[in-house]
């Protein structure tokens, strides 16, 4: 199984983290990301702390959607479904997770909004519960009935 996340954001908690770290501490620029900086004008310090600001909220994003994977085998198996995921990506402009599942020996595309999985994993929303297993019947179990 693939599972990556496609496109970058910071979280507010990591960009109040890394004001604090002192200027010696920020990584060192590539030569690339000196230009970026130089060509959009911000100063290469800030420039700094927004990448390392980018990069410990996309290892929580990938984190995330690890988990939302093992999450989503175990409920297409309680679910009594034969499918397994291929490839899970978070989409982060979207707010959605793109999977694509093997089921019966054809591919199967399946979305899922990003607020879903925030409901399930922050709260315990059984609502969320409830909608995940609905989009799973409604695909899946349609899928393999056929």
């Amino acid at each position: 199984m693939q599972i990556s996340v496609e496109g970058w954001r910071a979280s507010p908690g990591d960009w109040e983290a890394v004001r604090s770290i002192p200027k010696d501490q920020l990584p060192e620029l590539t030569e690339q990301q000196r230009e970026v900086a130089r060509k959009m004008g911000v100063p290469e310090e800030e420039y700094a702390r927004s990448a390392l600001a980018g990069e410990r909220t996309q290892n929580a994003l990938l984190a995330k959607t690890e988990t939302f994977a093992r999450l989503l085998e175990r409920k297409i198996r309680d679910l009594g479904f034969k499918a397994s995921i291929q490839n899970i990506v978070l989409r982060t402009l979207e707010h959605t997770f793109e999977v694509v599942l093997s089921t019966n020996g054809n591919y199967l595309p399946l979305r899922v909004r990003e607020d879903i999985v925030d409901d399930l994993f922050e709260a315990g929303s059984s609502e969320a519960e409830e909608k995940l297993s609905r989009i799973l019947n409604a695909t899946v179990g349609v899928r393999e009935r056929q």
